[in-house]
């Protein structure tokens, strides 16, 4: 008995660990890399790059059909989808990339458009069967992939290098495909009876797709492409400070799908984003001061944005929580909640105070979403109180 409980702990913490290291050196190496291409390309060339990819993104976004979280859930569930999504997105995403870039005619967002579709599917497929070991290695070379090719890219084609570099190193996890159509066989009656979550699961991550994207798509033709390297350098700082919930969000959705909720976990990530607020308001200005002169409007920006920890840990434990439990319809409404409020606050907060009135509206969406998935925890399923998280 007590030998069963140490071997439970000990892969769950092996299961952690993995995921910690999947999450933390890849955003590890992606910050330093972006943070070294913010110093040795100034303002205007960071905010231009961050619109194209913002762009890609979307697009990407667009095509996956929200396949991302049903194949995690499903995965976790024992059901194989990949291979029959797969020749769904495939074709979809080369009509979306085609159409990037003759819209933008940047060879750079329109191969990332396909090529991250290919690296999103694989990694959502390895999540879900706990393949932790796995998603691990792949998502570290992907990224040192993207600093091999966008560097030297940079040095030969400008800003469009990077971008370019980027969308290639998604490419060579194609190969991963090979063995699922290989080893399952492909057959499209598997998605009946999973329309509707799917559906659900579509607009769900549309809409928060669209929500994370709508404030570097507005900020641009308002104000230029200098004011929004300053907001993405913020948002960079963000994603580090992010770390830790991202990781545990990782790693307690599988584990909600298949039954087992991690509360004392889940409640220890909440406690921790306290101390993360803190130290994004206390250390940023030192450090954009010494590191990066030319944003000195990203000071301000980064302590604002800094405030969104909170709100940002508890939105990924109820939707973890949600999602797992098949309750996609909560999640849904939540993200229109943020989306609605993000743009109503961009319009009123952004033309009282510009790019800080902007980084405001991130934090009261945030903040709003955290209020409408705490009242739905509450009210939610009352009988089974054993797995509220709060």
């Amino acid at each position: 008995m007590v030998r069963e409980k140490i071997s439970k702990h000990f892969s769950v913490f092996k299961d952690i660990s993995f995921l910690s290291v999947a999450y933390m050196i890849p955003t590890i190496i992606g910050a330093i890399f972006w943070f070294y291409i913010a110093s040795l390309i100034g303002v205007e060339k960071y905010g231009e790059i961050t619109y194209y990819l913002t762009i890609a993104g979307i697009v990407s976004g667009i095509t996956m059909l929200g396949t991302q979280n049903s194949l995690t859930v499903y995965a976790a569930k024992g059901e194989k989808l990949l291979p029959v999504i797969s020749l769904i997105t495939f074709p979809i995403s080369v009509i979306g990339a085609i159409v990037v870039f003759f819209t933008f005619f940047n060879l750079g967002a329109s191969i990332h458009v396909f090529s991250y579709v290919i690296f999103s599917l694989i990694t959502a497929e390895f999540l879900g069967r706990k393949f932790f070991k796995s998603y691990m290695k792949i998502t570290i070379i992907q990224k040192l992939l993207m600093v091999i090719l966008a560097i030297p890219l940079y040095y030969l084609l400008d800003s469009n290098g990077i971008i370019i570099g980027i969308a290639l190193s998604f490419v060579p996890f194609i190969a991963l495909y090979y063995k699922e159509f290989k080893t399952t066989k492909i057959n499209f009656k598997i998605l009946k009876g999973k329309k509707e979550f799917m559906i659900n699961n579509y607009l769900l991550s549309f809409t928060r797709m669209f929500a994370s994207s709508i404030d570097k798509i507005i900020i641009v033709p308002i104000f230029g492409f200098g004011i929004l390297g300053n907001y993405a350098l913020g948002m960079q700082f963000y994603m580090v400070l992010l770390i830790i919930p991202n990781i545990i969000y990782q790693y307690v959705l599988p584990q909600d799908a298949a039954g087992n909720p991690s509360i004392v976990l889940k409640k220890l990530t909440i406690l921790i984003s306290v101390g993360l607020t803190v130290l994004g308001i206390v250390l940023s200005p030192v450090i954009i001061k010494w590191m990066f002169p030319k944003f000195e409007e990203a000071v301000i920006i980064v302590q604002i944005i800094s405030l969104g920890i909170i709100p940002g840990t508890i939105n990924l434990v109820y939707i973890s929580k949600f999602l797992g439990n098949l309750q996609n319809k909560i999640v849904l409404i939540s993200s229109g909640i943020f989306l609605v409020s993000i743009i109503l606050g961009m319009i009123v907060l952004g033309k009282l105070y510009d790019v800080h009135g902007i980084a405001a509206a991130f934090v009261l969406a945030g903040a709003a979403e955290s209020i409408f998935l705490l009242i739905s925890n509450k009210y939610y399923d009352k009988p089974k109180k054993s797995n509220d998280i709060v």
